[in-house]
């Protein structure tokens, strides 16, 4: 049975509409196979296809950008996503050495301690280059998470910023685990 979406594919440099299937055949096909990354749209974040926080949402073409091989993880590392601290994707073998130079011209870090570390580099998906990404995927996720407590003038800006895009921002709020879905949504003045 064929999959009804493809997902939006980065590999050889360029944006791809591939069912997993085909992904997958053409990985088998590679001398050398390389690691498929996992981007969660909504979140900003980069992991590992394997997991376990990944796994428990929507995994549709608005939610997920994968990436194929260290060109995949640096592209998704410049388009502004960071590491997930559940499954920890920097502890795969060659991940700093295929992300430092990005790193270091992104985010002004050396080190991947730094660059792991939530104090210095938060959770935002206003880190997201929406403006090369949406363009590529054509719809928006369904909500996007950012830091708790932002004020008004920060949410409008990042609305102004995401609508100059084309798109309207969808829902948009951050985790709390005691909220309903764990996510508290914020309401942006009109």
């Amino acid at each position: 049975m064929a999959e009804k979406n493809p997902y939006c594919i980065f590999m050889n440099n360029a944006y791809y509409d591939l069912s997993l299937k085909d992904l997958v055949l053409r990985r088998q096909k590679q001398k050398t196979r390389p690691v498929i990354w996992s981007a969660r749209i909504s979140s900003g974040l980069v992991g590992l296809t394997s997991c376990k926080a990944g796994n428990r949402g929507p995994k549709g073409y608005n939610e997920v950008l994968l990436a194929v091989g260290d060109k995949g993880l640096q592209k998704l590392i410049e388009l502004g996503f960071i590491t997930c601290p559940t499954c920890k994707p920097e502890n795969k073998p060659g991940f700093w050495n295929a992300v430092e130079s990005v790193v270091n011209r992104k985010h002004g870090m050396n080190s991947l301690e730094d660059f792991v570390d939530k104090t210095k580099l938060p959770f935002d998906a206003r880190r997201v280059n929406w403006e090369e990404l949406l363009p590529v995927i054509g719809e928006v996720p369904g909500r996007l998470y950012l830091p708790k407590d932002l004020q008004q003038d920060e949410l409008l800006g990042f609305r102004k910023r995401f609508n100059r895009t084309g798109f309207d921002l969808p829902t948009t709020g951050y985790y709390d685990a005691s909220a309903p879905g764990r996510f508290r949504e914020y309401i942006i003045s009109p």
